[in-house]
């Protein structure tokens, strides 16, 4: 009767994915199988999995399982270091060929007795040989991919979205690379990553791996160095990319304190129903919450409230509250586009900060080859990174503000155009989602709403709602009481400059106050509404902008 064995195969790396490497190992096997006069019982193969990384090899468990229970003979492998290249791998299978009392042939090393001592020995000597031989390897990768990374080379893998790569050469793609510039300028003009996510499906653009887009992978694209034409290493700047930058260096710094800021909205779970809940303030201060009530002839309605209790703090139909807010915000909207020129040059405060970011990188590196030749201790290089970096975060923040500066401006009166409902800007409003719209809302405007004179009757007021435009570098959070207090205290006062909503923007340290004139009372042209547009009507200065 023929003695029984088990075939095993493996190799480590299978780029074409036809196996034809372990179709070798099999071959030759047979061949030693034949040649000891052995009955191959089964092959066991594991295709394109590394013995040495400690993933699961499910053939291999299988197999040592069996061998265990003594239903072969000998294990036929190729080399011993098919088998394993880890210690704590060799020591069971050790156990598993003594208990199961099966001897180990491979085709390059001969024959091992693993029931012996000297055939463990020699297992072991082989198995310490193969993991030198894994660590040597692992090392001498590791070294030639960081390099290649520090010096902004393609590395491999999945191609980035934004480039194609021929022969190892990144070069923009056209379609790809537009997106990407789009979104980054979108995210510092205030839209949100649902809005942009939601166009990039819309466009047909998916990854490169051809998938839909989501908030994780958007939000990973967005803030890779490489976007400004730089190269990390594990999240550090290490110098400039071989990679076409995209987009500058003070945007792409702008995009990644936006994206990373704590107070930005990370919960996508809520459902947002109402535009101001929670973003409007009663005029004591709190944020509103809505409600409903049934009104004297039975119907029900919304209403934007005040949380505190007692007389004097607001409740407003949330109907009403909304058309005021979304016709200021169309008019904001057209006023941004309208002020937005064509650059006459580079701006030098701009071209200052790049100076200063790219110094402090410099420096960054000198003091890590500095390091690397031990020229100076690694806790003084620890030390001296903590400064530099928080240097760069002050240059950041700078870069931050000259980008959100450069798109939202307090308008001037000789930019500012009619603007129909039908236009563009109106358009673009009302179809985002409500979710995009809170967000534009939390990040570029306060509302506040006041009460109603003493003396007035209970119709609606539009100018009880009050909207205040941010400075750019303005930070998201309530308007303070002495704020809402001058905003009571001009709507007196503009008591005789006529009807329609105030809109105030905070800019250089001061108020600007236009109003929003509507034409609806005149004959409008094509049938639509239309809002005549923003009158200035009034300016002071402690604007009380908070950092």
């Amino acid at each position: 009767m023929r003695s029984k064995a088990f075939i095993y195969c493996r190799i480590s790396d299978d780029k074409t994915g036809e196996k034809l490497g372990v179709q070798r190992q099999e071959e030759d096997c047979r061949a030693l199988a034949e040649e000891k006069g052995y009955e191959v019982v089964r092959v066991f193969q594991d295709n394109d999995i590394s013995a040495y990384s400690g993933k699961a090899r499910p053939e291999y468990s299988a197999m040592v399982a069996r061998v265990a229970t003594g239903e072969v003979d000998a294990v036929l492998c190729w080399h011993p270091d098919r088998l394993h290249r880890r210690p704590v791998e060799l020591e069971a299978y050790i156990d598993a060929c003594r208990d199961g009392k099966a001897i180990t042939l491979s085709v390059k090393a001969g024959e091992m007795d693993l029931a012996t001592d000297a055939g463990q020995m020699i297992a072991r000597m082989l198995g310490a040989a193969a993991r030198y031989e894994s660590d040597t390897k692992a090392t001498r990768i590791r070294r030639a991919s960081e390099q290649a990374t520090r010096a902004g080379k393609w590395t491999g893998g999945t191609r980035p979205f934004g480039w194609t790569i021929t022969d190892g050469t990144p070069a923009l793609h056209p379609e790809e690379s537009a997106a990407i510039a789009s979104a980054c300028a979108r995210v510092l003009r205030g839209d949100s990553l649902g809005s942009i996510i939601r166009e990039m499906n819309d466009q047909g653009l998916t990854t490169t791996r051809g998938k839909p887009w989501g908030y994780a992978q958007l939000a990973q694209a967005l803030e890779r160095p490489r976007n400004a034409g730089l190269a990390s290493y594990h999240g550090e700047i290490v110098g400039e990319s071989t990679f076409p930058a995209i987009v500058s260096e003070n945007v792409w710094r702008g995009v990644c304190a936006v994206l990373r800021d704590p107070a930005r909205r990370r919960s996508q779970s809520n459902k947002a129903v109402h535009l101001l809940a929670g973003i409007a303030q009663c005029h004591c201060g709190a944020y509103v919450r809505t409600a409903g009530v049934t009104a004297r002839d039975g119907t029900r309605h919304k209403i934007y409230r005040c949380p505190v209790r007692g007389s004097g703090h607001v409740s407003k139909r949330v109907a009403f509250v909304d058309d005021v807010v979304n016709t200021a915000i169309i008019a904001v909207r057209a006023a941004e586009a309208a002020t937005k020129k064509a650059p006459t040059g580079p701006d030098p405060e701009a071209e200052q900060l790049q100076v200063e970011a790219t110094a402090l990188r410099k420096r960054q590196e000198e003091a890590g080859v500095q390091a690397a030749l031990g020229q100076i201790p690694m806790q003084m290089l620890g030390s001296i990174n903590a400064v530099i970096e928080r240097e760069l975060e002050a240059v950041t923040a700078a870069m931050v503000r000259l980008e959100e500066a450069a798109a939202r401006h307090v308008p001037a009166e000789e930019d500012i155009r009619p603007v129909s409902m039908n236009s563009p800007e109106a358009a673009e409003w009302i179809s985002m989602h409500i979710d995009d719209r809170k967000d534009y809302l939390r990040r570029v405007c306060n509302v506040v709403l006041l009460p109603h004179g003493k003396s007035s009757t209970k119709v609606f007021d539009r100018d009880t709602v009050q909207v205040v435009v941010k400075a750019p570098g303005e930070g998201q959070g309530p308007l303070e009481e002495r704020q809402i207090q001058r905003l009571r205290t001009r709507r007196e006062n503009f008591r005789g400059v006529g009807d329609g909503v105030f809109i105030t923007f905070h800019g250089d340290g001061e108020e600007f106050t236009y109003r929003l004139d509507d034409g609806v009372n005149q004959p409008p042209p094509s049938g639509s509404e239309l809002f005549q547009g923003l009158t200035f009507v009034a300016r002071s200065g402690d604007a009380g902008r908070r950092e």
